[in-house]
Protein backbone atom coordinates (compact mmCIF):
# COMPACT_ATOMS: atom_id res chain seq x y z
CA UNK A 1 0.00 0.00 0.00
CA UNK A 2 1.09 3.58 -0.51
CA UNK A 3 -0.07 7.14 -0.15
CA UNK A 4 0.82 10.81 0.21
CA UNK A 5 0.38 12.99 3.29
CA UNK A 6 0.40 16.82 3.24
CA UNK A 7 2.80 18.06 5.93
CA UNK A 8 3.64 21.38 7.60
CA UNK A 9 6.62 22.16 9.83
CA UNK A 10 8.02 18.66 9.41
CA UNK A 11 11.46 17.35 8.48
CA UNK A 12 11.65 13.63 7.83
CA UNK A 13 15.45 13.59 7.92
CA UNK A 14 15.72 15.51 11.19
CA UNK A 15 13.03 13.36 12.81
CA UNK A 16 14.73 10.11 11.85
CA UNK A 17 18.25 11.31 12.67
CA UNK A 18 17.82 13.07 16.00
CA UNK A 19 18.70 10.12 18.21
CA UNK A 20 15.27 8.68 18.97
CA UNK A 21 15.54 5.65 16.72
CA UNK A 22 18.40 3.59 15.32
CA UNK A 23 17.24 1.16 12.58
CA UNK A 24 16.77 3.53 9.66
CA UNK A 25 18.13 2.70 6.20
CA UNK A 26 18.58 4.98 3.19
CA UNK A 27 18.33 3.83 -0.41
CA UNK A 28 17.51 5.55 -3.70
CA UNK A 29 16.39 8.73 -1.94
CA UNK A 30 14.07 6.88 0.43
CA UNK A 31 14.25 6.19 4.16
CA UNK A 32 13.37 2.58 5.02
CA UNK A 33 12.07 1.99 8.53
CA UNK A 34 11.19 -1.47 9.93
CA UNK A 35 8.18 -0.95 12.19
CA UNK A 36 6.32 -3.79 13.86
CA UNK A 37 5.60 -6.37 11.15
CA UNK A 38 6.05 -3.85 8.34
CA UNK A 39 8.72 -1.92 6.51
CA UNK A 40 7.77 1.68 5.80
CA UNK A 41 9.45 3.51 2.92
CA UNK A 42 9.36 7.30 3.35
CA UNK A 43 10.29 10.23 1.13
CA UNK A 44 9.69 13.93 1.66
CA UNK A 45 9.09 16.25 -1.26
CA UNK A 46 8.60 19.73 0.15
CA UNK A 47 5.26 19.76 1.94
CA UNK A 48 4.33 16.23 0.88
CA UNK A 49 5.33 12.97 2.55
CA UNK A 50 5.19 9.94 0.31
CA UNK A 51 5.02 6.52 1.92
CA UNK A 52 4.94 2.86 0.86
CA UNK A 53 4.28 -0.02 3.24
CA UNK A 54 5.58 -3.55 2.77
CA UNK A 55 4.62 -6.55 4.89
CA UNK A 56 1.59 -6.00 7.10
CA UNK A 57 -0.42 -3.01 5.76
CA UNK A 58 -0.55 0.22 7.78
CA UNK A 59 -3.19 2.92 7.52
CA UNK A 60 -2.30 6.54 6.82
CA UNK A 61 -3.27 7.29 10.42
CA UNK A 62 -0.75 4.70 11.66
CA UNK A 63 2.00 6.35 9.61
CA UNK A 64 1.00 9.77 10.91
CA UNK A 65 1.06 8.51 14.50
CA UNK A 66 4.43 6.82 14.05
CA UNK A 67 6.01 10.09 12.89
CA UNK A 68 4.30 12.39 15.39
CA UNK A 69 2.43 14.19 12.64
CA UNK A 70 -0.69 14.56 14.79
CA UNK A 71 1.14 16.71 17.35
CA UNK A 72 0.13 20.38 17.37
CA UNK A 73 3.68 21.52 16.77
CA UNK A 74 2.92 25.25 16.60
CA UNK A 75 1.29 25.15 20.03
CA UNK A 76 4.17 23.07 21.39
CA UNK A 77 6.83 25.41 20.04
CA UNK A 78 5.03 28.54 21.17
CA UNK A 79 4.70 27.21 24.71
CA UNK A 80 8.37 26.20 24.89
CA UNK A 81 9.48 29.61 23.58
CA UNK A 82 7.32 31.39 26.15
CA UNK A 83 8.43 29.21 29.07
CA UNK A 84 12.19 29.65 28.61
CA UNK A 85 13.81 32.91 27.57
CA UNK A 86 16.04 32.55 24.54
CA UNK A 87 14.78 29.09 23.60
CA UNK A 88 13.19 30.40 20.40
CA UNK A 89 16.65 30.46 18.76
CA UNK A 90 17.05 26.73 19.47
CA UNK A 91 13.61 26.01 18.01
CA UNK A 92 14.45 28.03 14.88
CA UNK A 93 17.55 25.88 14.28
CA UNK A 94 15.73 22.58 14.78
CA UNK A 95 12.37 23.10 13.09
CA UNK A 96 10.75 19.97 11.72
CA UNK A 97 11.63 17.45 14.42
CA UNK A 98 8.73 15.35 15.71
CA UNK A 99 8.59 12.81 18.53
CA UNK A 100 8.00 9.35 17.10
CA UNK A 101 5.67 6.76 18.66
CA UNK A 102 7.65 3.56 18.51
CA UNK A 103 7.08 0.04 19.86
CA UNK A 104 7.78 -0.15 23.63
CA UNK A 105 9.40 -3.60 23.65
CA UNK A 106 11.78 -2.81 20.79
CA UNK A 107 12.52 0.64 22.19
CA UNK A 108 13.44 -0.82 25.57
CA UNK A 109 15.92 -3.26 24.04
CA UNK A 110 17.31 -0.56 21.74
CA UNK A 111 18.09 1.88 24.53
CA UNK A 112 19.38 -0.88 26.79
CA UNK A 113 21.90 -1.59 24.00
CA UNK A 114 22.66 2.15 23.80
CA UNK A 115 24.24 2.42 27.25
CA UNK A 116 27.82 3.68 26.80
CA UNK A 117 27.72 2.96 23.06
CA UNK A 118 28.09 4.95 19.85
CA UNK A 119 25.17 5.07 17.41
CA UNK A 120 26.82 2.96 14.65
CA UNK A 121 27.52 0.17 17.15
CA UNK A 122 23.97 0.28 18.54
CA UNK A 123 22.61 0.05 15.00
CA UNK A 124 24.88 -2.88 14.14
CA UNK A 125 23.81 -4.86 17.22
CA UNK A 126 20.12 -4.26 16.52
CA UNK A 127 20.50 -5.24 12.88
CA UNK A 128 22.35 -8.46 13.76
CA UNK A 129 19.67 -9.29 16.33
CA UNK A 130 16.92 -8.68 13.78
CA UNK A 131 18.60 -10.85 11.17
CA UNK A 132 19.03 -13.64 13.74
CA UNK A 133 15.46 -13.73 15.03
CA UNK A 134 13.26 -11.32 13.09
CA UNK A 135 11.10 -11.86 10.01
CA UNK A 136 12.45 -11.09 6.55
CA UNK A 137 10.42 -8.70 4.38
CA UNK A 138 11.33 -8.34 0.72
CA UNK A 139 10.82 -4.92 -0.83
CA UNK A 140 11.82 -3.28 -4.14
CA UNK A 141 14.59 -1.64 -2.08
CA UNK A 142 15.98 -4.96 -0.87
CA UNK A 143 15.32 -7.28 2.06
CA UNK A 144 14.81 -5.96 5.59
CA UNK A 145 14.20 -7.66 8.92
CA UNK A 146 11.59 -6.84 11.52
CA UNK A 147 12.56 -6.55 15.17
CA UNK A 148 12.15 -10.00 16.78
CA UNK A 149 9.20 -10.94 18.95
CA UNK A 150 10.04 -11.86 22.54
CA UNK A 151 9.24 -15.54 21.96
CA UNK A 152 11.88 -15.69 19.22
CA UNK A 153 14.45 -13.85 21.32
CA UNK A 154 14.13 -16.56 23.96
CA UNK A 155 15.10 -19.16 21.35
CA UNK A 156 18.47 -17.56 20.64
CA UNK A 157 21.45 -19.80 21.37
CA UNK A 158 24.31 -18.72 23.60
CA UNK A 159 26.56 -18.30 20.58
CA UNK A 160 23.96 -16.14 18.82
CA UNK A 161 23.61 -13.86 21.84
CA UNK A 162 27.39 -13.67 22.13
CA UNK A 163 27.61 -12.68 18.46
CA UNK A 164 25.89 -9.40 19.38
CA UNK A 165 29.03 -8.42 21.32
CA UNK A 166 27.04 -6.71 24.03
CA UNK A 167 29.76 -6.85 26.65
CA UNK A 168 28.44 -5.97 30.12
CA UNK A 169 24.99 -5.38 28.58
CA UNK A 170 24.61 -9.08 27.75
CA UNK A 171 23.47 -10.05 31.24
CA UNK A 172 20.84 -7.31 31.15
CA UNK A 173 19.56 -8.48 27.78
CA UNK A 174 19.39 -12.14 28.85
CA UNK A 175 17.45 -11.30 32.01
CA UNK A 176 15.15 -8.89 30.21
CA UNK A 177 14.02 -11.36 27.54
CA UNK A 178 13.41 -14.01 30.19
CA UNK A 179 11.30 -11.75 32.40
CA UNK A 180 9.51 -9.41 29.97
CA UNK A 181 7.48 -9.61 26.79
CA UNK A 182 5.48 -7.23 24.63
CA UNK A 183 2.41 -7.41 26.89
CA UNK A 184 4.44 -6.48 29.97
CA UNK A 185 5.76 -3.31 28.30
CA UNK A 186 2.29 -2.47 26.98
CA UNK A 187 0.98 -2.69 30.54
CA UNK A 188 3.73 -0.33 31.71
CA UNK A 189 2.80 2.11 28.94
CA UNK A 190 -0.72 2.42 30.42
CA UNK A 191 0.51 3.52 33.84
CA UNK A 192 0.66 7.15 35.06
CA UNK A 193 4.03 8.86 34.57
CA UNK A 194 5.54 8.23 38.00
CA UNK A 195 4.44 4.58 37.98
CA UNK A 196 5.88 4.12 34.50
CA UNK A 197 9.20 5.50 35.65
CA UNK A 198 9.31 3.25 38.72
CA UNK A 199 8.37 0.16 36.72
CA UNK A 200 11.02 0.80 34.08
CA UNK A 201 13.71 1.48 36.66
CA UNK A 202 13.12 -2.03 38.04
CA UNK A 203 14.48 -3.47 34.78
CA UNK A 204 18.18 -4.22 35.10
CA UNK A 205 20.11 -2.06 32.67
CA UNK A 206 17.50 0.70 32.67
CA UNK A 207 18.59 3.85 34.49
CA UNK A 208 16.82 7.18 34.55
CA UNK A 209 18.11 8.28 31.13
CA UNK A 210 17.01 5.06 29.41
CA UNK A 211 13.69 5.05 31.27
CA UNK A 212 12.91 8.55 30.00
CA UNK A 213 13.93 7.57 26.45
CA UNK A 214 11.48 4.66 26.57
CA UNK A 215 8.69 6.83 27.96
CA UNK A 216 9.26 9.65 25.48
CA UNK A 217 9.81 7.65 22.30
CA UNK A 218 7.34 4.81 22.79
CA UNK A 219 4.92 5.58 25.63
CA UNK A 220 3.60 9.00 24.62
CA UNK A 221 5.03 10.81 27.65
CA UNK A 222 5.98 14.15 26.10
CA UNK A 223 7.08 15.54 29.47
CA UNK A 224 9.91 12.98 29.79
CA UNK A 225 13.39 14.49 29.58
CA UNK A 226 16.18 11.98 28.83
CA UNK A 227 19.63 13.28 29.81
CA UNK A 228 22.84 12.05 28.20
CA UNK A 229 26.22 13.73 27.78
CA UNK A 230 24.87 15.94 24.96
CA UNK A 231 21.92 17.18 26.99
CA UNK A 232 24.21 17.89 29.94
CA UNK A 233 26.43 19.95 27.65
CA UNK A 234 23.47 21.75 26.14
CA UNK A 235 21.76 22.51 29.43
CA UNK A 236 25.00 23.90 30.84
CA UNK A 237 25.98 25.92 27.76
CA UNK A 238 22.52 27.31 27.08
CA UNK A 239 21.00 27.66 30.55
CA UNK A 240 23.87 27.22 33.07
CA UNK A 241 22.17 24.10 34.43
CA UNK A 242 24.51 21.35 35.58
CA UNK A 243 24.58 18.45 38.00
CA UNK A 244 23.78 14.76 38.10
CA UNK A 245 21.64 13.08 35.46
CA UNK A 246 18.75 13.00 37.93
CA UNK A 247 19.14 16.69 38.78
CA UNK A 248 19.29 17.80 35.14
CA UNK A 249 16.32 15.56 34.30
CA UNK A 250 14.23 17.14 37.05
CA UNK A 251 15.32 20.66 36.12
CA UNK A 252 14.54 20.07 32.44
CA UNK A 253 11.05 18.85 33.25
CA UNK A 254 10.51 21.82 35.54
CA UNK A 255 11.75 24.33 32.96
CA UNK A 256 9.93 23.00 29.91
CA UNK A 257 6.80 21.46 31.40
CA UNK A 258 4.47 19.12 29.54
CA UNK A 259 6.50 19.35 26.30
CA UNK A 260 9.92 18.84 27.89
CA UNK A 261 10.54 15.90 25.57
CA UNK A 262 10.36 18.13 22.52
CA UNK A 263 12.74 20.60 24.17
CA UNK A 264 15.12 17.72 24.87
CA UNK A 265 15.18 16.65 21.22
CA UNK A 266 15.73 20.22 20.08
CA UNK A 267 18.64 20.67 22.49
CA UNK A 268 20.14 17.31 21.47
CA UNK A 269 19.99 18.14 17.77
CA UNK A 270 21.11 21.76 18.24
CA UNK A 271 24.15 21.08 20.40
CA UNK A 272 25.37 18.16 18.29
CA UNK A 273 25.06 20.20 15.11
CA UNK A 274 26.89 23.11 16.71
CA UNK A 275 29.75 20.81 17.68
CA UNK A 276 29.76 18.90 14.40
CA UNK A 277 29.16 15.59 16.18
CA UNK A 278 29.06 12.30 14.34
CA UNK A 279 28.11 8.93 15.77
CA UNK A 280 27.94 9.63 19.51
CA UNK A 281 25.04 9.03 21.86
Amino acid sequence: MQGKIPIVHFSLERTLKCGQTFRVFEKDGWFLYPYGNSVVALKQNGNTLEYKVFGVPLSEEAVRNLLGLNDDIETINNELAQRVSGFAKVIDKTLGIRIMRQVPFETTVSFMFSVQSAIPLIRRRLNVLSELAGEKIDTPFGAFYTFPESRNLRKLSDSEVQSLKLGFREKWFREFIERYDENALTEVSRMPFSEKERALLKIKGVGIKVAHCIMLFSMNELSAFPVDVWIKRGMEELFSVKGTTKKVTEKGREMFGKYAGYAQEYIYYYIRKRRGAEGGT
